[in-house]
């Protein structure tokens, strides 16, 4: 073989290894790209929830907030109404209507009737309770020497 021909063979071998481990270097960097732009799309994706749900939050508070004042302007609108109609029995009928709510209301008086624990164990003032130091405790004849057998 002559020399050029080896050195045309090594040329071209050598540009195939270069051009293999080229496309090989591409694809590493390729990908690890990828996981960058992955995980700083998540880091956006996470953001984007973030805000998401402080938006809803907003929404929420909003919501809470409005129905309350609603429910405020309700109750002043049934406090005027009952005013009104009390006004209107005592000029058209001789039928007494109390202008508010509080007057009509009853003092109920929920009695506090309260029994022991099912798990408690009832006891007179003369017993030991569960916390002295001997509750349980039962006392056994000690035996000097042991029973022996023959």
């Amino acid at each position: 073989m002559n020399l050029e021909e080896f050195n045309v063979i090594v040329f071209v071998t050598g540009a195939i290894v270069g051009f293999a481990i080229a496309l090989a270097l591409k694809s590493i960097t390729s990908k690890s790209t990828e996981k960058d732009s992955s995980s700083s799309s998540n880091a956006i994706t996470i953001k984007s929830l973030q805000q998401e749900l402080d938006k809803k939050q907003v929404i929420i508070d909003n919501f809470f907030s409005d129905s309350n004042e609603h429910l405020l302007t309700a109750e002043k609108r049934l406090a005027e109404l009952r005013k009104n109609l009390s006004s209107g029995a005592s000029q058209l009928s001789h039928i007494d209507i109390p202008a508010s709510i509080n007057s009509q209301s009853t003092n109920v008086v929920e009695e506090d009737i309260t029994e022991p624990p099912r798990d408690y164990a009832l006891k007179s003032d003369a017993e030991q309770g569960m916390l002295s130091e001997d509750f349980g405790l039962k006392n056994k004849p000690e035996s000097v020497e042991p029973t022996r057998a023959i």
